[in-house]
C-alpha cells in the first residue's frame, strides 16, 4: 500500500505560535491594560466635569430651596406658637391610663429639688419689694399734693410763718443793733437808744488808727 505525497508549503508553517514566546504575550496583556485605563480614566474626569458643573449647581439650589422652605415653615409656626400662647389660659394636664392606673405627667416628673440657699429669705423679700413698688407706681401715677384737703392751709401757714421769722425775728437791717429797754439808774423813766455795734467797732478802728497815725499810740 502506497502513501501519497503531501507537500506543505513554507507559508503555512509559523514557527512563533509554538515557540511559546512570553513577551509577546506580557505585550498584549499590557496593552490592553493601558487601553482599559484610558478609557476608564477618560470616562471618570468626563462624569467628574458633569458632576462639577452640572450636577454640583443643581444640588446647591435644591438645598437652598429645602433652606427657605424650612425658614418659611419655621417662621409660620412661631408666629402660631405666639398667637397661640396669647389666647390658651389654661393647658390640661396629658395622662394616660394603663391597667387601672394613671401616668401623668405632672405625677411621673423626676425633677430634682434644690436646697435653698437663700436662708433669710432676702430673695423673696426683694421680690416683694419690687411687686409693692409696681402697684405703688401704678396706684399714685395721677397723684397730685394739691388734692389734699388741708395742704393749703398748712402750706399757707408755712410760708407766712417763714415771712415773719424772715422780716420779723431775723431782720437783717437790725442785725447788729442792740436792743436794749434796760432803764436807766440815774435818770428815771429814761431808757438807752438802741446801739448799733458795726458803727461804733468802725469808729473805735478808726480812733485807734488815727492815734496810731499821730504817734499817740
Amino acid at each position: 500500500m502506497s502513501v501519497p505525497i503531501l507537500t506543505i508549503p513554507e507559508s503555512a508553517f509559523d514557527s512563533s505560535m509554538y515557540s511559546g514566546n512570553p513577551a509577546r504575550s506580557k505585550s498584549q496583556l499590557l496593552m490592553y491594560l493601558l487601553k482599559l485605563t484610558n478609557r476608564s480614566s477618560f470616562a471618570l474626569v468626563i462624569i467628574y466635569l458633569v458632576g462639577y458643573f452640572a450636577i454640583k449647581p443643581l444640588m446647591e439650589t435644591n438645598i437652598s430651596r429645602r433652606l427657605e422652605y424650612l425658614d418659611a415653615v419655621r417662621g409660620k409656626l412661631r408666629d402660631f406658637y405666639l398667637k397661640a400662647i396669647t389666647k390658651v389660659s389654661h393647658i390640661p394636664i396629658v395622662a394616660i391610663k394603663r391597667n387601672g392606673k394613671l401616668y401623668a405627667d405632672e405625677i411621673v416628673q423626676t425633677n430634682e429639688s434644690k436646697e435653698e440657699s437663700d436662708k433669710l429669705s432676702q430673695d423673696k423679700l426683694c421680690k416683694s419689694l419690687h411687686k409693692l413698688s409696681i402697684l405703688l407706681n401704678e396706684g399714685i401715677k395721677s397723684y397730685s399734693t394739691t388734692q389734699l384737703a388741708n395742704y393749703k392751709s398748712i402750706n399757707y401757714a408755712i410760708k407766712d410763718f417763714q415771712n415773719k421769722s424772715d422780716l420779723v425775728y431775723f431782720n437783717q437791717s437790725e442785725l447788729f443793733v442792740l436792743d436794749s429797754n434796760i432803764k436807766s439808774p440815774v435818770v428815771s423813766g429814761a431808757t438807752m437808744r438802741k446801739k448799733d455795734i458795726a458803727v461804733e467797732t468802725k469808729n473805735e478802728i478808726r480812733s485807734i488808727k488815727g492815734l496810731y497815725m499821730s504817734g499817740q499810740a
